[in-house]
């Protein structure tokens, strides 16, 4: 019988617990046929990952990268790593998924049975909620000048039903958090490019159907995957932009300026409420993309962050949103405010609130804050889902970061212009 060789890619940075459910999960894989290999790519952990793998995971092969690199870092020096050893696939998965016992069988099936498919990607459920579709596969969506992923946030389907009588499904990218690939696809278009963080596998997909390889997914393929509604932080905005950007003027360079026209009202929005620490990421995203940065993001964040002891004080009145509520139990001498539900008692509360504020402090969160209630408070807080950070909510201010802001974008709407007009001439 013939043996299929599969080499596991995992890129860890401190996270050695996740990285060892995840060895134990390939250990209950269906493997009929299958050879399957671990390396785990470690970008300089300081929490001692590669010294307890060689130790408790002898059948591992640790590869030390010495600094950290990132995500995009970490997979292109397994790929280059592996792509010199006797390997038929290669096999990238996320540090933090869970896999089903099938989860790798359905790929290497659809690379055995159709020679045309060069990548094939996984249904990813989430993690949190484990009867939700997460994702199986993507697509490039021009309206929006962004992406969207295939039976994004539905029930569990079955399998026939997502492939409706489909071999397999057809997509434009398919993440890396569980990708399988032929190895020789890495000699004809290389590694990944120098992203540190997101949309990494994005453009190397595109790359690859560019090259005339089939992008697909296969839903019998499962894991699970932590939801980007938990892992949301304002700085991976920088990332998410400046890599999009990359994405786009190699691409389809034609929807850099649409991007950035559906950019000016949410960045504006995040201005006016408060969170304009948000939008000069966005912002120093796109300056860099400009600027020909990549990798690790080279600047300072905008804002600070705080702990709750360093901002929670004895006998403060404080006011917390409850769908980020923390742990301010801990503090015995604080006083929790609760605002009531009768409507038009919130607005007189909120008019009164212009002159004389109810409590000290309120906390709210940064991605979907309740702003009837940052008007209540002598000072505010925005939860980042790591640190809380301050924000000056005095008019005049407000509305000068958001002149900035827009003043900023039109600047570099103004640059772009020129590059989109190099690009499309070019091609």
């Amino acid at each position: 019988m013939n043996i299929t060789k599969v080499a596991a890619i995992i890129v860890t940075w401190n996270k050695i617990k996740d990285v060892c459910l995840l060895i134990e999960d390939t250990k209950k894989l269906d493997l009929h046929g299958i050879s399957l290999d671990i390396f785990v790519v470690d970008n300089a952990s300081s929490d001692g990952t590669q010294l307890y793998l060689e130790e408790h995971y002898t059948q591992i092969t640790v590869l030390q990268t010495g600094e950290n690199i990132g995500g995009s870092g970490g997979f292109s020096y397994g790929m280059k790593f592996v792509s010199n050893l006797n390997y038929d696939y290669i096999w990238l998965l996320d540090n933090d998924v869970s896999l089903h016992h099938q989860a790798l069988l359905p790929l290497v099936e659809t690379l055995e049975k159709y020679p045309e498919v060069g990548l094939v990607g996984s249904q990813i459920r989430k993690l949190e909620q484990p009867e939700i579709i997460q994702e199986i596969g993507g697509y490039i969506h021009e309206p929006k000048a962004h992406l969207k992923t295939y039976f994004g946030n539905s029930i569990i389907k079955s399998t026939a039903e997502i492939l409706a009588g489909k071999p397999y499904l057809t997509v434009d990218i398919c993440a890396a958090a569980s990708l399988l690939f032929r190895r020789e696809i890495i000699e004809e278009i290389g590694v990944f490019e120098n992203y540190f963080l997101h949309f990494d596998d994005v453009e190397w997909c595109l790359r690859a159907k560019q090259a005339g390889w089939v992008v697909a997914a296969h839903p019998e393929s499962i894991i699970w995957h932590s939801s980007p509604d938990f892992k949301q932080r304002p700085w991976i905005s920088y990332y998410d932009e400046r890599n999009l950007c990359y994405c786009w003027q190699k691409h389809k360079p034609e929807l850099l300026l649409k991007r950035l026209k559906l950019l000016l009202p949410k960045l504006i929005y995040y201005s006016l409420t408060g969170r304009y620490f948000w939008a000069e990421i966005y912002l120093q995203g796109l300056t860099d993309f400009l600027q020909k940065i990549k990798g690790k993001m080279p600047d300072i964040l905008p804002y600070q962050e705080y702990d709750l002891a360093s901002i929670i004080h004895n006998n403060s009145k404080i006011l917390v949103q409850s769908s980020i509520y923390q742990d301010i139990c801990q503090f015995p001498k604080v006083t929790i405010w609760y605002p009531p539900k009768s409507l038009l008692l919130r607005i007189y509360i909120w008019l009164v609130s212009c002159f004389v504020k109810p409590v000290d402090l309120v906390i709210v969160s940064c991605y979907k804050p309740e702003l009837f209630y940052v008007n209540l408070a002598k000072k505010v807080y925005f939860f980042s889902g790591a640190g809380y950070i301050q924000v000056n909510l005095n008019l005049m201010n407000i509305l000068f970061k958001s002149l900035q802001v827009f003043y900023r974008l039109l600047k570099i709407y103004l640059q772009m212009s020129i590059l989109v007009h190099k690009s499309v001439a070019a091609k």
